[in-house]
């Protein structure tokens, strides 16, 4: 087992502890024995995550952060953590070194803009839906809005006839716009770090 304090307040201590099968997230008082805790099992208000649950471990160097991706987005969301600088690449190493049935790589660029792309490639999706629902209001023709999920249909039925074919185009266009600029600035300034890429069968090495 190995621990951090990632950081503190006047008043509280997180720590960051790795084990074999897991980690651990928990914050104590300023005062509290971190050691005896864990000794005697009594480390309270503790999130613990099984490795096996755990995507990926996306360390990024500009910002001395930790990003813990899950296999299953349903089940959890992914945690950010913000590391005091001076312990980060320590960490950092740790995790890139100690880890059996692990893929380490550099954070790519690709990985860096999946997310604002795939937000273009929806909300180009759904302006040229707006837009031909709008185009049929407008020619008069009748959209069906009842059966499975009928009230989403409603929804974009009633944005589509606010908007009309020119303000679907126009703000949906604006949004998409967005995405590309955060792609392109991106692109011009990438960030650093190391994705370490987990599998079923991962567990740290002591």
């Amino acid at each position: 087992m190995k621990y951090w304090i990632i950081s503190e307040t006047a008043e509280n201590k997180k720590y960051l502890i790795a084990n074999e099968k897991n980690i651990w997230i928990t914050e104590q008082s300023i005062d509290a024995d971190i050691e005896s805790l864990i000794e005697q099992k009594n480390v309270q208000n503790v999130a613990i995550y099984r490795y096996s649950i755990i995507k990926n471990l996306i360390f990024i160097n500009d910002d001395s952060s930790m990003l813990i991706e899950f296999k299953s987005d349903e089940d959890k969301e992914e945690i950010e953590l913000f590391i005091n600088a001076t312990i980060y690449e320590d960490v950092k190493s740790f995790f890139s070194e100690n880890l059996l049935h692990s893929k380490v790589k550099n954070y790519s660029i690709v990985k860096q803009i999946q997310p604002a792309g795939i937000g273009f490639l929806i909300f180009t999706g759904i302006t040229i839906f707006l837009y031909n629902i709008a185009i049929g209001l407008q020619n008069g023709e009748e959209m069906r809005t009842s059966g499975r999920r009928g009230w989403v249909k409603k929804i974009f039925v009633g944005i589509a006839d606010i908007l009309g074919p020119i303000g679907s185009l126009i703000v949906g266009g604006l949004i998409s716009l967005f995405f590309i600029y955060i792609v392109f600035k991106t692109i011009k300034n990438p960030k650093e770090g190391k994705v370490i890429k987990l599998d079923n069968f991962t567990e740290a090495k002591f």
